[in-house]
């Protein structure tokens, strides 16, 4: 009776085998050998029904990939990360997106081609990081207005070419992201020039349904939850009591249930981020077990968050991974190459980010005062994937110490590893090649001087 057991188990394992080996695709394509010479795979990224799901896809040496998986419904669109690069595609079961990438453009091919297209220039046209402008040069709405103008004229073009009912979700999507952009282009007005634009997005928020898919699908829901009552009228007292009150409200108050799991993730990871003691982490799961009970996904991923927030690295511990640098001139060196000789002062930061840009000029301070000094090595890594906007920043700055570039998997892994979410972050390593502080002062700190002297000092005692 057993070895009848085992050999229908492994009957029934072949067939299972066999079957996937012969599933098609849902995704293949290929990118071109500019592409494959930075980056060895790619994230697809997606939504269904207030769940993320996310799946690295390994490129082969001839640049071609494919992508196979059980999709939790029917068809799904699908963000695609490729280097710096975003696209988008459709993806239904049974069926085979082709997707070849050259200079950049997506071309389409195979099955769901019109959906693809729309939704590839949908993510492109709504993308974020365009909007940002750069960090030290004047913001200028009225350009910034035309684009988004613009490229939303480009995506509703392409609606006529997709059956219904997809259309009507498409269009309520495009709509919903042109105004989530508008608000972000409206905020960053107000931030850099003083423009009061109150009105304008008071008008849009009043009109946000945040039960419709597409307030969760492009973020938008969040400005109406920042502008409701829930928000305004929780329980104060504690973090702790206002999180788990903000989790019973949203229950109440939404009738779409993926709408909920996304704020509930939202709420649960930003709660997270305050960094609770155990004792709250457990008290904060506990109150919110009637509503995380029926998103397991998402408890997974607040706790993901809890766990990203934890200090990784401490004083004194060796740097975890050792990253690929890239100089301006194209030179590739480790990290580790840059230690043991001296104290090292590291600058991690991005063009793009206003902060990081605002320490610049300190940093330029500190690294006149200490010039000559050899007890002390000053460092900038950068995070940015536009490696031309880096370029163009530096040329511009005429730093005088070592810049270099994250090579990207290699940068990403050292950022995980360090549980660095966020920059501008500074960090000071001994001779010895461990850390003195893996989170240390800024250059615009009124005692840095102090702290990087002690740090010299500490250095010639040991």
């Amino acid at each position: 009776m057993a070895k009848l057991i085992k050999t229908v188990l492994i009957a029934l394992f072949a067939v299972s085998t066999i079957a996937a080996q012969n599933q098609a695709p849902l995704l293949k394509g290929k990118v071109d050998e500019n592409v494959r010479k930075e980056i060895s795979s790619f994230v697809v990224l997606y939504d269904f029904e207030g769940d993320t799901f996310f799946d690295n896809i390994p490129i082969d040496t001839d640049g071609m990939f494919s992508y196979t998986t059980d999709l939790p419904g029917d068809e799904v669109d699908v963000m695609i990360y490729i280097g710096s690069s975003p696209y988008g595609a459709h993806l239904k079961e049974g069926t085979t997106t082709e997707m070849n990438v050259t200079d950049g453009k997506a071309v389409f091919s195979g099955d769901n081609v019109p959906e693809s297209k729309f939704f590839s220039k949908y993510v492109q046209a709504f993308y974020p990081m365009q909007y940002k402008g750069s960090a030290d040069e004047p913001f200028v709405f009225a350009d910034l207005k035309k684009l988004l103008d613009t490229q939303k004229k480009e995506v509703d073009n392409l609606l006529g070419d997709v059956k219904q009912p997809l259309r009507s979700t498409y269009q309520k999507m495009t709509d919903a992201y042109y105004n989530y952009t508008l608000l972000l282009l409206y905020g960053m007005d107000q931030s850099y020039n003083k423009v009061n634009h109150e009105k304008e997005s008071d008008e849009i928020i009043a009109k946000i349904d945040p039960n419709g898919d597409e307030a969760r699908l492009t973020g938008i829901i969040n400005h109406w939850y920042n502008n409701s009552d829930i928000h305004k009228n929780g329980d104060t007292t504690s973090t702790l009591n206002y999180m788990i009150g903000q989790f019973d409200a949203i229950d109440k108050t939404l009738t779409n249930e993926g709408n909920k799991k996304k704020m509930w993730e939202t709420l649960g990871s930003m709660f997270m981020m305050y960094k609770p003691t155990e004792e709250d982490v457990a008290t904060f799961f506990a109150k919110v077990e009637p509503q995380l009970s029926r998103a397991p996904r998402i408890k997974e991923r607040i706790m993901e968050v809890h766990e990203s927030f934890k200090e990784k690295v401490l004083a004194g511990e060796s740097v975890p991974t050792d990253p690929k640098l890239i100089s301006p001139d194209g030179k590739e060196c480790r990290l580790s190459d840059l230690l043991g000789k001296s104290v090292v002062y590291i600058d991690i930061w991005a063009t793009w980010c206003k902060p990081c840009v605002g320490e610049i000029p300190y940093m330029e301070k500190v690294v006149e005062r200490f010039k000559g000094n050899d007890a002390i090595t000053f460092v900038s890594i950068s995070r940015d994937d536009n490696r031309a906007a880096w370029l163009k920043k530096i040329a511009k700055d005429q730093p005088e110490w070592q810049q270099y570039v994250f090579e990207k998997q290699s940068g990403d892994e050292f950022m995980d590893a360090m549980g660095i979410n966020g920059i501008p972050r500074f960090l000071l390593i001994g001779k010895d090649g461990k850390f003195i502080n893996p989170d240390a002062a800024r250059p615009s700190s009124e005692d840095i001087d102090q702290i990087l002297n002690s740090a010299i000092e500490s250095a010639k005692n040991k």
